[in-house]
């Protein structure tokens, strides 16, 4: 009521002045359509007003929240970026542009440049922290907007092994909200030892000041000594508990496990036989990212599951592609008796899982059970374990005519991209895994278990040499597959 009381007190004064009245109009039609404002103001703020830093990185993150990432949308996002921080330093950009710019930048693969952001974000957060004394209540919340998914709720593992370690400080750990309300209520009950849960409405809303102050993220880890990026902190410590000879944290319930296998026999799985679950990430999304692969081209390596004696339950949900009918294989994801607990016990419970870059391959290894990762792209992303087989995806440069290097792929240039439009801007073909590829990868995994696996002279020194390229880069040196290291030797190139 009152803004369309001063709206009819301009427009009368200003029809006196034409010129400002035709501005009015336009600037009213602006902001008063249903449909202009997203489209035009935006735009128009960024062309006339370069200096208005806010609007602008409001519209640079849009271009990459809107699931769209063609027509260079993505540049245009990173070229607003760019001129936003050459106008004005960091320490004048709000907490919004801060967060904003970061994103942009690590959607774009420059993580230095998003570490960079994030860090001076985090680092202004825990100075008002200490200005205020919240840091000797000595907390660390997990809020849920970081870590409602089941691949946030993975990384709990990295967090609490580092305070067990002694890497990080140790604080009372609190997740403000119910188990129900995070993806997979059953695996947030199974940390419970490690973390203290507040559900009270009142008591969360009494915390959320606190919270916002002494949070974690996915993004920037609070050390003694300042902070670290999760993409390095994460195989650091992974690498430091497997070096001091530490087994998982989680283990299923003798209760919980003897529910899993009733409902596997409903399922059609016979009483003794062992099982792996299966998870592909498909092409659902909007976004074409590197993750997604095709369900279809499991099939030799379920054939191959098969053979053995195994049993494959592919997981996931109702919307993805069904499940061929294939022997021995299962399709949970639409089999209507999908739940969080049964899900829980197919990751902690199945001899492997065969897992794509999602969040379910890393639940697993919280369990001790070892992963094959098939159709990963960004390798320097990957949080594993030391049990765990890697199959990457191939990179072809159309320019050069040849695959990157395994040194390439974990360089910031290409191992932190994930989307399928900025690797086509450089010349690059992203190549999924063949149908071989995959069935040579599940062989290995089962001759690792059944203790007939033995590398060969070339395997450990293609090894080494990816180890040396991780190192460097601070990637977790994964086991790289046969099926990979035998067709492509030359990628191992040794680093300098």
């Amino acid at each position: 009521m009152v803004v369309r009381r001063l709206r009819k007190f301009l427009k009368s004064k200003l029809q006196r002045y034409p010129a400002a009245f035709r501005f009015y109009q336009a600037i009213s039609w602006l902001t008063r359509s249903p449909i202009a404002p997203k489209r035009f103001l935006p735009k128009f703020v960024d062309t006339a007003f370069p200096m208005w830093l806010a609007p602008r990185v409001r519209l640079a993150y849009s271009l990459i929240t809107a699931m769209d990432y063609l027509d260079g949308k993505l540049d245009k996002a990173v070229a607003i970026a760019d001129d936003v921080l050459a106008r004005k330093p960091q320490a004048y950009l709000s907490e919004e542009v801060l967060s904003r710019l970061a994103w942009i930048y690590y959607s774009a693969g420059r993580r230095e440049q998003a570490n960079r952001l994030s860090e001076r974000l985090a680092d202004r957060r825990w100075q008002v922290a200490r200005q205020f004394q919240y840091d000797r209540l000595n907390l660390r919340f997990f809020p849920k907007r970081y870590f409602w998914s089941i691949g946030d709720l993975g990384v709990l593992d990295t967090y609490f092994k580092s305070q067990i370690l002694g890497l990080t400080r140790r604080c009372t750990n609190l997740i403000l909200g119910a188990p129900e309300e995070f993806s997979n209520p059953a695996y947030v009950r199974y940390w419970q030892k490690y973390y203290s849960a507040i559900t009270n409405p009142r008591t969360i809303s009494t915390l959320a000041p606190l919270s916002d102050f002494l949070q974690e993220s996915r993004t920037m880890v609070r050390l003694s000594t300042g902070f670290q990026s999760f993409a390095d902190f994460g195989p650091a410590v992974q690498l430091r508990w497997e070096a001091e000879g530490r087994g998982p944290l989680l283990e299923l319930t003798a209760e919980h496990r003897e529910r899993g296998y009733r409902l596997l026999r409903e399922l059609g799985v016979p009483d003794g036989a062992w099982f792996a679950g299966l998870h592909v990430r498909d092409a659902k999304d909007q976004i074409p990212l590197i993750r997604n692969a095709d369900i279809i081209t499991y099939r030799l390596a379920i054939e191959a599951i098969a053979k053995r004696g195994g049993w494959v339950l592919r997981m996931g949900d109702s919307s993805m592609r069904p499940l061929p009918p294939w022997p021995n294989a299962i399709d949970y994801a639409h089999s209507g008796k999908r739940t969080d607990w049964m899900d829980v016990f197919l990751w902690a419970e199945g001899r492997f899982f065969i897992g794509t870059g999602s969040g379910p391959q890393m639940i697993p290894m919280t369990f001790g059970k070892p992963v094959a990762i098939a159709n990963f792209g960004p390798i320097a992303t990957i949080l594993c374990g030391k049990n765990d087989i890697l199959l990457p995806k191939q990179y072809w440069s159309e320019k050069e005519g040849r695959y990157l290097t395994i040194a390439e792929r974990v360089a910031p240039d290409h191992g932190n991209r994930e989307h399928v439009e900025i690797f086509t801007g450089l010349g690059i073909h992203i190549i999924d895994n063949t149908l071989e590829e995959l069935r040579e990868l599940v062989i290995e995994m089962m001759d690792r278990l059944d203790g007939r696996h033995v590398a060969t002279e070339q395997e450990e020194i293609l090894q080494a040499r990816f180890a040396q390229a991780a190192a460097a880069e601070r990637v977790y040196p994964v086991k790289i597959a046969r099926a990979f290291m035998s067709r492509y030797p030359d990628l191992f190139q040794p680093t300098m």
